[in-house]
This record gives structure tokens, sequence and C-alpha cells, in this order.
């Protein structure tokens, strides 16, 4: 069964969006003009606003899916030359659309997982060979829609899992089914069919903020007791990469399951004025990107960000002959949410807490735990308002390992972001 396209599986759960006769016309001006030059895809439709400089060339992920698999054998959607600029235009990562701005938090749990990462491309660049650098400039990555969202799964994410947890029903407080319940214990009727080990209460919250908008903030009403925030804002894509070294369909995670060819790879701090470099494994390199992303937290703990449709302008270079094992890249700041906040804002300093201990990931686990329960305490949020804030504003970070065989673990989040903080 071939899955490189996904665009008829469950097609009666995702609302896409479309452009008016007026709309329409309007582009098909544009593009005759030579002002929207337009790459052509079968089928392919475009979105109401466009952030991109006029003339750039544009390869439209957004009206269709082009592929959501990596695969060395797909045919290129477009060939560009090392230094010419062409905007994609990025569904968002679990390709719902405009549904997300009613989907409820059952809704979540019919969603079809195989339509995950829909993805534009692939890009062929010319003079690109296995054993170049592919270095991809980001020069734009702007929002196409007003509206963003964050989900908690028990199929993603930090408590959310589908990895057995043999001592789940022993410790408190361990997986997010407890997230929804301010009583300890598993909420039965979160647990899906087939997924014995998997719990957590699904959650939706919706962000809002304006179509094109790059910087400022996106707003937060929490879909449970209405308080109010406002997360800083760094667009990224969270996909970006090249065809894999061997032959077959893959999905876009692990990103490393073929050379480090990029992928699933969520580095916030790509925004634009980085240049990223990608080893080639392909003639071409096949690039292809997606999973567009208005803010994330460092760790990303609940399986989302926030998510939403995006176009991305970039330049392509190709350094010749050069090997790399994995992703490299110069950004303009190792933390992009401190140029966001405002002075005032940013002056009300951080929450940090802590998980120290010989295990890692029960380190993760812990700093995070105290994190939600003082975002509960401190500022009368529900534990899955916390959790979602943790993803798209939370950063996690190694804080030391001379203590080694213990390691300690630290998240931080501003204080700032919430309205009335002093």
């Amino acid at each position: 069964m071939c899955f490189a396209h996904s665009a008829t599986a469950s097609d009666s759960l995702h609302v896409q969006a479309g452009v008016g006769p007026e709309a329409a016309q309007s582009f098909a001006q544009l593009a005759d003009s030579g002002g929207l030059g337009a790459v052509e895809v079968p089928g392919s439709g475009t979105p109401e606003t466009l952030a991109a400089p006029r003339g750039e060339r544009i390869l439209d992920g957004y009206g269709r899916v082009l592929h959501n698999r990596w695969n060395r054998d797909l045919e290129p959607a477009v060939t560009v030359r090392p230094g010419e600029e062409i905007q994609l235009l990025c569904r968002d990562a679990l390709d719902i659309g405009d549904q997300a701005r009613t989907l409820t938090p059952d809704g979540t749990m019919t969603l079809d997982l195989g339509r995950i990462h829909p993805l534009t491309g692939p890009v062929h660049i010319e003079g690109a060979e296995p054993g170049d650098i592919l270095e991809v400039e980001v020069l734009d990555v702007s929002p196409l829609v007003d509206f963003g969202y964050t989900t908690v799964s028990p199929a993603l994410g930090l408590f959310g899992t589908l990895r057995p947890e043999s001592l789940a029903g022993l410790a408190p407080w361990l997986e997010a089914s407890q997230l929804s319940d301010p009583s300890p214990g598993p909420v039965p009727s979160a647990l899906p069919e087939g997924q014995p080990f998997g719990s957590g209460a699904a959650y939706v919250q919706l962000f809002h903020f304006e179509r094109g908008q790059s910087n400022g903030y996106a707003t937060f009403v929490g879909s449970d007791t209405g308080t109010r925030a406002r997360i800083p804002i760094a667009p990224f894509l969270g996909i970006m990469g090249n065809a894999p070294m061997r032959k077959g369909m893959y999905r876009t995670f692990p990103p490393s399951f073929s050379g480090g060819m990029g992928g699933n790879i969520d580095v916030r701090q790509i925004t634009p004025g980085s240049r990223l470099q990608l080893p080639v494994y392909a003639e071409g390199a096949l690039f292809s990107a997606g999973d567009g992303h208005m803010a994330q937290g460092d760790g990303e703990i609940s399986g989302t960000a926030i998510e939403t449709l995006m176009s991305a302008t970039l330049r392509f270079q190709v350094i010749k002959n050069t090997v790399i094992c994995a992703p490299r890249a110069i950004v303009p700041a190792a933390d992009p949410t401190q140029l966001r906040m405002s002075t005032d804002r940013a002056a009300l300093g951080y929450y940090v807490t802590t998980g120290a201990g010989p295990d890692l990931m029960e380190d993760v686990k812990n700093a995070v735990r105290d994190m939600i329960d003082w975002l509960v305490t401190d500022q009368g949020i529900s534990m899955h308002e916390a959790y979602a804030l943790c993803s798209v504003a939370g950063d996690l970070k190694i804080s030391e390992l001379v203590d080694l065989p213990n390691w300690l673990v630290s998240m931080t989040l501003p204080r700032g972001i919430f309205e009335g903080a002093a």
C-alpha cells in the first residue's frame, strides 16, 4: 500500500479552507503579471493571504497534501537553482486545518494519525549531490491563518504515551489521565480501545494571532478556567529535511533513522535569519518541510506546540564535497522568546523547577510535574492549561552532568506571559 499521498483518509473529519471567486481572480491576475510566480501542482490551491514578497516562486502544499512520508524515489514537485528564493505553503501538523477551531477533546481521539505531518516538497536543488551539504537560509516564516492549537492526547507527548508504564497504577500523578481530575487516579473513560497502556484525558487549547504575524504575541484564553496569557511568538518550521539515504517509505520521526538527514527536529531556534545545514543523500537533495509552529518551548512536552498553517520563504546553497552526520545551524538567538518579550514582561522573571536522578527521562517528568503543580497553585489555572503552556512556552535544559550518575534537568517558564502578573 502506498502512503506517499494520504489525502483520501478520513476526509469527512477535515475542513479545508478555500477562496472565493474574487480572490481567485486576483491571484490569477498577479500570476499573469509575474507578481506571484506560483509553481503549478495538480490539485493545488491558494490561501487568502500570502506573506512572501512579490515575485517569489511558490510551491503550494496548502491546497493539497503533496506527501507525508520520506521517500527518496518521490518525484520532485519543483526544481530551484542555488541562490533562488522559493516560498513553501504548508499545512498544519495534524492536517486538520479549519477543523481545529471547533475540535473537541473527544474529537482528538478520532483523528487519523496516518495524516500527521503533511509536507511541502520535494524541492530539487540543482547541483546538490550525495556527499554535499544543503544549506537552507530561512528568510521568512509567517502564518497563513489567524489561529493555532495545542492538543493533549494519550498518543503523544511526555505524559500521554503508548509506551507501557508498568508502575503507572502505583505511582501518583504519573500520566496525563490525572491532569483532568484534581483527585488522583486514572480516568477510565479517557482510555482509547486498543491502547491498554495509553492513558491521558484529551484536551484542546486554541491560540489567536494575525495572519502574516511574525512577531509579538499570541493570545491564550484557558479552555478550562478562562485565564488569559500572551505567548511570545517566534514562528518556525518543525520539519525540514532531505530525502533519506535508504530506499523505502519512512515516517517523519524520528529524524535520524537514515543518517541524520533532518526531519521532525522541532528546533525552535531555527527562525528567520537562520542557516540550517543538512547532509545530502539523494540527487538534488529533495528537500521538504512542514509542521509550522508559532511558539514552542524546548521539549514540546505535550507533543504539540502552537500548530498552524504556515508559509516559509527559503533560499538554498550547496556546499560541495563536505560531509556532516547530522543537522547543524547558525541561528539568531539561543532563546528567541527573549527577543520577543517586552522589557516590562521580561522583568517579571521566570519560574524554574528541577528534577534530579540517574534517569534523564524521569528527571524531565519530575521537573515538568513540579512546574505544572506550581502554575496551578500560583496562577489558579487547570492542570491541562498548565501542561499546554509548558509545551508552548516552557524550556527544558540539562543543567548539569557533574554529579554523575545523577543528572539535573531544569524547566523555565516566563512569568510575564500571564496577564496581571506582578
